[in-house]
């Protein structure tokens, strides 16, 4: 299996006072992923059933949470192999694992989406 070269990372930052992870690519493309983005994409099983849930649930303004909105400010990252990166969240959670293709493929910029980025992962 042959891998895309500009689909790995040369250099990972992440600006918590932005709320951007910064990723310049092997190629030198440089993206930008909002913070909030990534965990509203988060591929996790659990996000992803809560996103499939929530898309099929009729909307009741009566209804009321009793769980404070998910947080997105990161509280840690790690690399999983050297194909992807963990992100863990300042509420602890950290199950999402983010591949570094699918990254790269949602690139928000207008050269790479000029149509707007599309979701991580289709629910």
């Amino acid at each position: 299996m042959t891998t895309n070269p500009g689909a790995r990372p040369q250099e990972i930052t992440i600006d918590r006072a932005a709320s951007v992870m910064r990723i310049l690519w092997l190629d030198g493309h440089a993206s930008e992923f909002p913070l909030r983005w990534l965990r509203a994409n988060c591929p996790c099983a659990t996000c992803r059933e809560e996103r499939r849930a929530a898309s099929m649930a009729v909307a009741d303004p009566l209804r009321l949470t009793a769980t404070p909105p998910p947080s997105t400010e990161v509280a840690g990252a790690e690399f999983v192999g050297q194909y992807a990166i963990r992100l863990t969240w300042s509420d602890g959670h950290a199950t999402g694992i983010f591949p570094f293709a699918a990254l790269r493929a949602c690139c928000p910029c207008s050269t790479c989406n000029p149509e707007g980025t599309p979701p991580l992962v289709i629910d």
